[in-house]
């Protein structure tokens, strides 16, 4: 067995387990490791600790258990091995920066900033997408004021966004600021200011002024710094991309994730939503480094 199956096989066994005690030596048994060699192995192949993974797991099917059930707070907290009601808010917190309570209140998960919060776990495809097909270290960038111009859609409906898509590029040659010709596209997401609930808009830059066609909505990005990492694959493997950043760059990074719309930048490298050798860019809105 090598050390993706290894990996793999100790993944679905904490699966099965998070409401139970389960320690890494227990683990490491399960697949056939000392301890020590374990989480070396665990640690280089998901870039996180087993500890780590147990707890973002752990914290995922709390979320789940808030938004689906009828569970009091207290009694997640205890199902999911927190010391007490504070200690699990503090990690909830910290992990989805947002409180269990104020998250309770949502009123439509898939439609919100929360997709990294998917309930699968990790599987030999991920892991190989987390080595393969995502940057590990960002660059950091800082830029000045964006000027995009587009069309809107609430929420992350997948086929939603491709008819959107659909028809801003049928009309994309309505806009005469168009700062490049070179199809340089932008999807942009963002909070509406309506509860947790989300925007996506299909983009590109243009200059300041100028006129706006009929249907379509200007959008300005102040200055901000972003961790830009490149997405490689498909458009359906995102996921694994976003679940790595947020659940494991972003918590180690030192960065906190600043209120600003978060961005996809698609160029010449992007060969369709289904083509293997795609690659595109995301845009993170990061704060300065507190380590």
């Amino acid at each position: 067995m090598n050390y993706m199956q290894s990996v793999t096989k100790a993944i679905v066994y904490i699966e099965a387990h998070l409401s139970d005690e389960i320690t890494a030596e227990v683990i490491a048994a399960e697949v056939g490791y000392t301890s020590y060699h374990f989480h070396r192995i665990f640690q280089s192949v998901t870039r996180s600790t087993v500890s780590e993974y147990i707890r973002w797991r752990r914290l995922t099917y709390a979320a789940y258990d808030l938004f689906n059930t009828n569970l009091r707070i207290v009694e997640i907290a205890v199902k999911y091995h927190f010391s007490s009601q504070e200690a699990f808010t503090r990690s909830f917190q910290r992990r989805f920066s947002i409180t269990p309570g104020q998250f309770r209140k949502q009123k439509d998960m898939k439609d919100t900033l929360f997709r990294a919060m998917e309930k699968k776990a990790l599987d030999e495809v991920g892991l190989r997408h987390l080595h393969e097909g995502v940057t590990h270290d960002p660059l950091i960038i800082s830029m000045g004021e964006l000027y995009l111009t587009g069309m809107e859609m609430r929420g992350l409906n997948s086929n939603q966004i491709g008819k959107l898509w659909n028809a801003f590029r049928k009309r994309v040659a309505e806009l005469d600021r168009r700062r490049d010709h070179d199809s340089i596209y932008y999807a942009l997401i963002e909070l509406t200011g309506r509860e947790w609930e989300v925007s996506y808009t299909a983009c590109v830059e243009v200059s300041e002024a100028g006129r706006t066609p009929e249907g379509m909505v200007d959008k300005i990005l102040p200055p901000t710094t972003y961790a830009v990492f490149s997405h490689k694959g498909t458009v359906a493997g995102i996921q694994d991309t976003f679940q790595y950043i947020y659940s494991t760059w972003l918590p180690k990074s030192g960065r906190m994730l600043m209120n600003q719309p978060e961005f996809a930048r698609y160029d010449h490298r992007y060969l369709g939503p289904l083509h293997e050798d795609s690659e595109f860019d995301i845009y993170i809105p990061i704060g300065p480094d507190v380590t």
